[in-house]
């Protein structure tokens, strides 16, 4: 494992960002991180600007709102190659020989380290790196994915980008967290998230935008036992040896975790490949699929419609038949 002592930024030099609103904890650690690398990165620096100044077209698709996000800077993970020989050739992003000078993080337990995101889609977005580099797979990481959600409450949620499912670096495992106001597939889900399961709750919608299923429980052990089977036989519905195609999302709130599973069809939609006026350069992860569509390229953006939002949701999330067999093997 690589030496990560050089990239962390320790308590003594944070505290100088610290706005006290709390016990000094992870959270306040991660807040006194971004308004450090805020004021030090110039490129996360001016990355934020851009975010602030992004254009929004709001769009209804089933009677749900898709915001459309113009942000230029996303052009780097949106069109990211991931094939298999383009991530052997090239040096991984995530590992700390390989960070920016200015780049510094703060550990998550004894295996991961949280960085300023510096292409962010959302306010306040991390990336929670491994500090091994191995495979991003989610099996034997479930639990420490609730147990960062849970490290940094309320006001945020966590994700996970499956290998084939927008991971930019699927060959480092890695969440993402960002601050959860505005997003809307939490607002369409309120009521989901205002309940405290001891066991293991199931909640979907139907004629929603996309496919989804919510699982929230009070118990961390139950909630991971849950998920392995859930992800066993969504594996075995859709007939892959692999980890089968999926982006989470995970709220903790009310001291309870709610694990939104979008199930996947397909990586990126036939719109990204094609030519001319048909192409649109969109490739879905967790929080396009959340109801905030990243389109990186000017002329893209202007011309997207509900129609073409809706045929791409329906391309990469996972069809009505599977999702019911799904479904049905786990309830």
């Amino acid at each position: 494992m690589a030496n990560w002592d050089s990239r962390y930024i320790h308590d003594h030099a944070l505290r100088a960002y610290w706005q006290p609103t709390g016990d000094w904890d992870f959270r306040q650690r991660v807040s006194a991180l971004l308004r450090q690398q805020h004021a030090t990165w110039p490129t996360l620096r001016d990355a934020v600007t851009g975010l602030v100044a992004a254009e929004y077209k709001p769009l209804s698709v089933k009677g749900c709102t898709v915001l459309t996000q113009f942000n230029p800077a996303r052009i780097v993970s949106t069109a990211a190659k991931v094939d298999a020989a383009t991530i052997k050739q090239r040096a991984c992003f995530l590992c700390c020989e390989n960070l920016p000078p200015e780049e510094l993080g703060v550990a998550f337990n004894d295996e991961f380290v949280a960085l300023c995101n510096p292409f962010p889609v959302l306010a306040d977005h991390l990336v929670i790196a491994a500090k091994e580099h191995r495979p991003q797979l989610i099996a034997d990481d479930f639990g420490a994915l609730l147990d960062l959600t849970r490290a940094l409450g309320r006001d945020w949620f966590t994700l996970y980008n499956g290998p084939r499912c927008g991971a930019s670096a699927p060959d480092h495992l890695h969440f993402q967290a960002c601050a959860r106001a505005g997003v809307p597939l939490f607002d369409d889900f309120a009521a989901t998230l205002e309940q405290s399961p001891d066991t293991v709750r199931l909640s979907w919608q139907t004629d929603y935008r996309i496919n989804v299923l919510a699982a929230s429980s009070r118990k961390r052990d139950e909630l991971c036992a849950w998920f392995l089977r859930a992800l066993t036989e969504l594996a075995r519905v859709t007939e892959t040896s692999e980890e089968p195609l999926l982006n989470l999302l995970v709220t903790f709130q009310h001291e309870t975790w709610t694990v939104f599973l979008l199930p996947r069809g397909k990586h990126r939609p036939a719109c990204y490949f094609a030519e001319g006026d048909a192409q649109l350069t969109v490739s879905p992860a967790a929080i396009d699929l959340s109801g905030v569509l990243v389109v990186p390229q000017p002329a893209h953006f202007a011309r997207i419609s509900a129609t073409d939002v809706a045929q791409i949701l329906a391309e990469v999330t996972l069809d009505d038949e599977r999702f019911k067999a799904w479904l049905q093997a786990i309830q």
